[in-house]
């Protein structure tokens, strides 16, 4: 990637807690769009394999978009709302 690039897992304090991964590739959407964020995403691949634990769990990727008013959990960080 040519530089040091590195996953925090399993804490939300950037200087306490968690535990980190480097990032040995990294594959954008083929789609993504900078100017409106769609496809905003892309695959990281780690130096070692993620422990999951009561921190750290993996999250189901939506199939569909969901209907007005449904109850959702977000993972990310950025914006919440579309443009």
């Amino acid at each position: 990637l040519g530089r040091d690039i590195q996953v925090l897992l399993g804490t939300d304090q950037v200087h306490r807690g968690g535990t980190r991964r480097s990032v040995v590739a990294a594959k954008v959407h083929p789609k993504y769009n900078p100017r409106r964020n769609d496809n905003d995403f892309m695959l990281l691949r780690l130096e070692r394999p993620v422990e999951f634990s009561r921190n750290v769990k993996m999250i189901k990727l939506a199939k569909r978009c969901p209907q007005e008013g449904t109850r959702c959990s977000v993972s990310g960080w950025g914006t919440i709302r579309s443009p």
